[in-house]
């Protein structure tokens, strides 16, 4: 399998561009499909969906982003142009040539669903434990950024279960969590859809701003 890594460079460049779903980006560059993960490693789409994922690559696909497995991988620098080829929930990147599905309902989240003014918890299941969509020093969700609410994580019991509930193209378990605590509301709201062989059906949420972590601060639950 061609996999490849992210070169420093090229990394912060992809931060800054929008997700495709949690933990993943799929990119066109120079005419190919790329599927980038964490802003980590990169591999074609055409070779990630026939699964020619061996257990010698699974180290690649999660734990230590920085581990020398990884640095040994040939570089990928990108220095011209690139465009997001997929969103499950921004139509914006909805291109059904990609032969990928989409959710066909997601929609700003409404007053009644969630509130203004009041802090929510929101959390990213990564099968990496750093996220370089997690701000190191304050724990904010960098913009373009996918999550689920405090709700459909208890949907997520274990890693592997959120790789199927939010249909999530790393086939290594998503076991790391990151939560932010946030008066920032997300942009949209939506369901995972059916890909990359997985069921999907959990709720995602996209920032397409910044989510702003309040540290030590509450947010409410069900009392009973």
């Amino acid at each position: 399998m061609a996999i490849l890594r992210i070169s420093a460079e090229t990394e912060g460049r992809l931060i800054k561009a929008d997700e495709s779903g949690m933990g993943f980006q799929l990119i066109r560059y120079r005419g190919d499909t790329l599927m980038v993960l964490n802003a980590t490693i990169a591999l074609p789409l055409s070779e990630l969906r026939e699964r020619k994922v061996s257990e010698d690559d699974y180290p690649l696909f999660s734990g230590n982003p920085d581990s020398e497995q990884i640095s040994r991988l040939e570089k990928l620098e990108i220095y011209d142009e690139f465009s997001i080829a997929y969103s499950n929930l921004d139509l914006k990147f909805q291109d059904r040539s990609i032969g990928l599905a989409f959710s066909e309902t997601a929609a700003s989240p409404p007053e009644s669903v969630i509130p203004s003014g009041l802090p929510h918890s929101y959390y990213r299941l990564s099968a990496y434990y750093r996220d370089k969509r997690v701000d190191s020093s304050t724990g904010d969700f960098l913009p373009g950024t996918y999550a689920t609410t405090y709700t459909d994580l208890h949907f997520a019991p274990s890693g592997f279960a959120a790789v199927g509930r939010y249909a999530l193209p790393n086939p290594a378990s998503a076991r790391f969590v990151f939560q932010v605590v946030t008066l920032d509301r997300p942009t949209l709201m939506g369901t995972a859809t059916p890909n990359f062989g997985q069921a999907g059906g959990g709720v995602e949420v996209l920032f397409q701003n910044r989510a702003r972590n309040c540290p030590g601060r509450s947010f409410m639950i069900n009392a009973g």
